[in-house]
């Protein structure tokens, strides 16, 4: 019987080392071919310069083409799955545009059972923070870390920020990305150990060593469940709206059902006669344009204009449709309908064009007419800068938090590439979206709050909302 036990054990043990030896094999074994990965390199550069259309807005030319150049010279051998990621997410995050991209599923699909580091990390002024994790981790959050498996935590974070993908110089929103640091970390340094130098709430020096996580634990202890918008009356003179995402305005119906909740806050608004209300765009990634106008026309007095250009790099798609992964969406450039501004094929307001975002958009006549306190950080980004955008050109609310990652343009489209060896999605624009905000004074780091109020490392450890907590204060204080 005994035996019979061992040869069980044996086995199993045998098999799960098996399966794990597998997967850390087609991460890291040189499985791609140093001339297929060249041919495919090169094609990924010669794709990003025909189509982007904001690709050398903060980094020039000649800065991409060393980029290029000397990660190209780099690839002497075969690669794994994780070089080239690092290879391509370089090149891509060297145009410094929030919405292109290396697309991380190959990768992630294969880490399942990999042990990763366990926590987020938070940058509060120049220091770093143990954030999020699972319960079991929850005492270390808000406690600063200075060193992994003896290595500096900002050698590492400068490391790993080569292929992290940030807009323009903006910096706060390397906290929205940092919530993913046990994939980045991997991506760094592929191992299963963990040790951490700490300072613990005496701010002593300690070491520890701590259990690796598999990355699916992980993503499943952080997520929260939110609805995409949130409302609640405080009191009679206080309202929060809090918009979480406007990705739910894509389809139809959910837009009608958005459109709605939004008609029946405004009106009780109204009705209430309530003078402030919190406007929370926190973490607000973007999404739908129609749901940022709607909701503009319900802050505004006035009729207002959305966008002032949508335009292109490419004059034709003939040479390189056939790499989207959903080709039957892109469509040819009719030149005869575009204005050439900024060096883009534009379509702008003219007759030929019916889209509503170049016409005049009309406010709403219960329009909001009392004090707006808006809530903005480094995760408000896209279609939500858009909206902070026009709300800074019309002289709408205050802002409160931190820097917005996202402003008055976009380089998106929505559509992603299959590079033909790796099969590597890659996330490039195709169009540049901006917004019609003629005295709006941009900032490379985004948009600025007229009031900073940066959390403190407390904060990770007991959840308190201290920007919310600020305003409602700020409130009372002026009844």
């Amino acid at each position: 019987m005994r035996v019979l036990v061992f040869v069980f054990l044996f086995i199993t043990i045998n098999y799960a080392f098996a399966q794990n030896a597998n997967s850390e094999n087609r991460l890291l074994k040189k499985t791609l071919k140093k001339d297929s990965i060249l041919a495919e390199f090169s094609e990924l550069y010669h794709l990003t310069n025909t189509i982007h259309p904001g690709q050398f807005m903060f980094c020039s030319k000649k800065e991409f083409d060393q980029t290029y150049q000397s990660l190209y010279k780099s690839i002497k051998t075969d690669l794994s799955i994780v070089e080239y990621y690092k290879l391509t997410a370089t090149l891509m995050a060297k145009i410094k545009d929030g919405h292109t991209a290396v697309d991380r599923t190959q990768v992630v699909t294969l880490l399942k059972e990999r042990l990763l580091f366990p926590f987020s990390i938070y940058k509060i002024n120049s220091n770093y923070y143990l954030n999020r994790s699972t319960n079991e981790n929850k005492d270390y959050a808000g406690l600063q870390i200075l060193k992994i498996n003896g290595i500096e935590i900002k050698s590492i974070v400068k490391e790993i920020e080569k292929y992290i993908h940030l807009e323009g110089r903006n910096e706060t929103g390397l906290n929205t990305r940092f919530n993913i640091f046990p994939f980045y970390y991997f991506i760094f340094n592929p191992t299963d150990q963990f040790q951490i130098d700490y300072l613990d709430t005496n701010n002593r020096k300690q070491k520890k060593i701590i259990k690796g996580i598999p990355f699916e634990t992980y993503t499943k202890s952080i997520t929260e469940k939110i609805e995409p918008l949130q409302t609640e009356f405080k009191t009679g003179n206080l309202a929060i709206l809090k918009f979480h995402s406007f990705a739910n305005g894509y389809n139809e119906n959910d837009r009608k059902k958005v459109e709605k909740q939004l008609d029946n806050f405004f009106t009780k608004l109204d009705s209430l006669k309530t003078n402030h209300l919190i406007l929370d765009l926190r973490d607000n990634s973007g999404g739908s344009a129609d749901i940022a106008s709607y909701l503009f026309s319900y802050l505004t007095n006035k009729p207002f204009s959305y966008l002032d250009y949508q335009g292109a790099e490419y004059n034709t798609v003939e040479d390189w449709k056939h790499y989207a992964q959903n080709p039957n969406n892109i469509e040819e450039i009719n030149l005869n309908e575009t204005k050439l501004k900024n060096g883009l094929n534009c379509y702008t307001e003219t007759d030929s064009i019916d889209v509503w975002w170049f016409e005049q958009q009309q406010n709403k006549p219960n329009y909001y007419k009392g004090n707006i306190s808006v809530l903005i950080n480094g995760g408000c980004f896209s279609t939500t800068g858009h909206l902070l955008a026009l709300m800074r050109e019309y002289k709408i609310g205050k802002f409160y938090g931190e820097y917005s990652q996202g402003s008055h343009y976009s380089n998106a489209g929505g559509q992603a590439f299959v590079l033909p060896y790796s099969k590597t999605l890659v996330w490039i624009p195709t169009f540049q979206y901006k917004m019609k905000t003629p005295n709006f004074q941009y900032d490379p780091k985004g948009i600025r709050p007229e009031v900073d109020i940066p959390i403190e490392p407390d904060d990770l450890k007991t959840k308190f909302d201290r920007p919310m907590d600020f305003v409602l204060k700020q409130i009372e204080g002026n009844k």
